[in-house]
Protein backbone atom coordinates (compact mmCIF):
# COMPACT_ATOMS: atom_id res chain seq x y z
CA UNK A 1 0.00 0.00 0.00
CA UNK A 2 2.63 2.18 1.06
CA UNK A 3 4.66 1.61 -1.87
CA UNK A 4 1.68 2.53 -4.00
CA UNK A 5 0.74 5.97 -2.46
CA UNK A 6 4.70 6.29 -3.09
CA UNK A 7 4.88 5.79 -6.61
CA UNK A 8 1.45 7.72 -7.17
CA UNK A 9 3.54 10.65 -5.69
CA UNK A 10 6.46 10.36 -7.50
CA UNK A 11 4.53 10.12 -11.08
CA UNK A 12 1.86 13.11 -10.05
CA UNK A 13 4.65 15.97 -10.79
CA UNK A 14 5.77 14.22 -13.91
CA UNK A 15 2.41 13.35 -15.49
CA UNK A 16 1.88 17.64 -14.63
CA UNK A 17 5.04 18.91 -16.18
CA UNK A 18 3.20 16.64 -20.08
CA UNK A 19 0.13 19.52 -19.40
CA UNK A 20 -0.23 22.35 -22.05
CA UNK A 21 1.38 25.38 -20.16
CA UNK A 22 -1.06 28.12 -19.43
CA UNK A 23 -0.13 31.68 -21.30
CA UNK A 24 -2.07 34.09 -20.40
CA UNK A 25 -3.70 36.20 -22.71
CA UNK A 26 -2.19 39.60 -22.57
CA UNK A 27 1.02 38.04 -22.84
CA UNK A 28 1.49 38.30 -26.71
CA UNK A 29 4.38 36.76 -28.93
CA UNK A 30 6.36 39.06 -30.40
CA UNK A 31 6.11 39.12 -34.30
CA UNK A 32 9.21 41.30 -36.51
CA UNK A 33 8.48 43.61 -39.04
CA UNK A 34 9.62 41.19 -42.65
CA UNK A 35 10.16 43.52 -45.83
CA UNK A 36 11.00 41.38 -48.73
CA UNK A 37 11.30 41.79 -52.57
CA UNK A 38 11.87 44.70 -54.83
CA UNK A 39 9.62 47.96 -53.45
CA UNK A 40 7.66 49.10 -56.20
CA UNK A 41 5.85 52.76 -56.22
CA UNK A 42 3.07 53.23 -58.40
CA UNK A 43 5.36 56.71 -59.96
CA UNK A 44 7.49 53.89 -61.23
CA UNK A 45 5.27 51.54 -62.98
CA UNK A 46 3.68 54.85 -64.79
CA UNK A 47 6.77 55.48 -66.31
CA UNK A 48 7.04 51.56 -67.52
CA UNK A 49 5.10 50.95 -70.89
CA UNK A 50 5.24 48.16 -73.84
CA UNK A 51 8.19 48.70 -76.13
CA UNK A 52 10.86 49.97 -73.66
CA UNK A 53 14.00 47.24 -73.55
CA UNK A 54 15.05 45.27 -70.99
CA UNK A 55 18.00 46.69 -69.53
CA UNK A 56 15.53 50.25 -69.33
CA UNK A 57 12.97 47.82 -67.08
CA UNK A 58 15.54 47.10 -65.22
CA UNK A 59 17.31 50.73 -64.86
CA UNK A 60 13.46 51.94 -63.62
CA UNK A 61 12.79 48.71 -61.61
CA UNK A 62 15.77 47.17 -60.41
CA UNK A 63 16.71 43.22 -60.70
CA UNK A 64 13.76 41.25 -60.70
CA UNK A 65 13.18 39.04 -57.19
CA UNK A 66 12.53 36.45 -59.52
CA UNK A 67 13.96 34.80 -62.96
CA UNK A 68 12.07 32.60 -65.29
CA UNK A 69 14.86 29.95 -66.04
CA UNK A 70 12.72 28.14 -68.55
CA UNK A 71 11.99 31.02 -70.24
CA UNK A 72 15.52 33.39 -69.86
CA UNK A 73 14.76 36.80 -71.15
CA UNK A 74 11.59 36.56 -71.93
CA UNK A 75 10.00 37.32 -68.10
CA UNK A 76 10.96 39.44 -65.12
CA UNK A 77 8.64 38.75 -62.16
CA UNK A 78 8.68 41.65 -59.29
CA UNK A 79 7.80 40.61 -55.81
CA UNK A 80 6.86 42.71 -53.29
CA UNK A 81 5.57 41.31 -49.72
CA UNK A 82 4.94 43.00 -46.26
CA UNK A 83 4.61 41.99 -43.45
CA UNK A 84 4.13 44.43 -40.01
CA UNK A 85 3.70 42.25 -36.72
CA UNK A 86 0.19 40.67 -36.53
CA UNK A 87 -1.16 42.28 -39.61
CA UNK A 88 -2.50 41.19 -42.83
CA UNK A 89 0.65 40.61 -44.84
CA UNK A 90 0.84 42.88 -47.77
CA UNK A 91 1.63 41.29 -51.43
CA UNK A 92 2.24 42.75 -54.97
CA UNK A 93 3.72 41.11 -58.38
CA UNK A 94 4.87 42.85 -60.93
CA UNK A 95 5.24 40.18 -64.19
CA UNK A 96 6.79 41.88 -67.05
CA UNK A 97 7.37 40.10 -70.00
CA UNK A 98 9.62 40.57 -73.17
CA UNK A 99 8.87 39.81 -77.11
CA UNK A 100 11.51 38.04 -79.46
CA UNK A 101 13.12 41.37 -80.23
CA UNK A 102 13.96 42.05 -76.32
CA UNK A 103 11.16 44.68 -75.58
CA UNK A 104 8.12 44.70 -73.39
CA UNK A 105 5.23 43.09 -74.89
CA UNK A 106 2.85 42.87 -71.57
CA UNK A 107 2.75 44.42 -67.86
CA UNK A 108 0.47 42.19 -65.40
CA UNK A 109 -0.04 42.92 -62.17
CA UNK A 110 -1.37 41.08 -59.65
CA UNK A 111 -2.31 41.17 -55.85
CA UNK A 112 -2.89 43.92 -53.59
CA UNK A 113 -3.26 47.75 -54.36
CA UNK A 114 0.13 49.92 -54.43
CA UNK A 115 -1.62 52.87 -52.45
CA UNK A 116 -2.24 50.29 -49.81
CA UNK A 117 1.70 49.01 -49.04
CA UNK A 118 2.41 49.91 -45.15
CA UNK A 119 5.93 51.24 -46.26
CA UNK A 120 3.86 53.75 -48.34
CA UNK A 121 1.61 55.23 -45.67
CA UNK A 122 2.87 58.75 -44.28
CA UNK A 123 0.46 58.13 -41.74
CA UNK A 124 2.76 55.07 -40.29
CA UNK A 125 5.86 57.60 -40.04
CA UNK A 126 7.34 59.00 -36.62
CA UNK A 127 6.06 62.42 -35.92
CA UNK A 128 9.97 63.53 -36.47
CA UNK A 129 9.51 62.70 -40.11
CA UNK A 130 6.19 63.80 -40.19
CA UNK A 131 7.18 66.88 -39.36
CA UNK A 132 10.40 67.31 -41.94
CA UNK A 133 8.66 66.32 -44.62
CA UNK A 134 5.85 68.94 -44.08
CA UNK A 135 8.03 72.15 -42.84
CA UNK A 136 9.37 73.97 -45.86
CA UNK A 137 13.19 73.96 -46.91
CA UNK A 138 15.12 77.44 -45.81
CA UNK A 139 16.25 79.29 -49.02
CA UNK A 140 19.47 78.28 -49.68
CA UNK A 141 21.83 81.10 -48.97
CA UNK A 142 24.49 83.23 -50.61
CA UNK A 143 26.55 82.71 -47.44
CA UNK A 144 29.89 80.79 -48.20
CA UNK A 145 30.09 77.07 -46.89
CA UNK A 146 32.55 75.39 -44.93
CA UNK A 147 34.03 72.40 -47.12
CA UNK A 148 32.95 69.35 -44.83
CA UNK A 149 36.27 67.95 -46.45
CA UNK A 150 38.80 70.26 -45.58
CA UNK A 151 41.49 68.87 -42.77
CA UNK A 152 41.92 71.34 -40.00
CA UNK A 153 45.81 72.55 -39.61
CA UNK A 154 45.38 72.58 -36.07
CA UNK A 155 47.59 75.99 -36.50
CA UNK A 156 50.39 73.91 -38.40
CA UNK A 157 51.62 76.18 -41.68
CA UNK A 158 51.23 74.40 -44.40
CA UNK A 159 52.85 74.18 -47.30
CA UNK A 160 51.31 74.98 -50.84
CA UNK A 161 51.01 71.79 -53.17
CA UNK A 162 53.92 71.41 -55.65
CA UNK A 163 56.39 73.00 -53.69
CA UNK A 164 58.82 71.53 -51.75
CA UNK A 165 59.16 72.53 -47.99
CA UNK A 166 63.45 71.82 -47.90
Amino acid sequence: MQRRLLTLLLLAPLLAGCSSVYVPSFIKVYQPDIQQGNIIEEAQIKRLHEGMTQAEVRNLLGTPSLNDIFHAGQRDTYVYYDKRGKEKAFEHRLVVEYGAAGRVTSITQEGMDLAEAPSMNSAELPEEEKQDATTDQPAPSDAPKEDPYELGTGGQPTTPPGSDPL
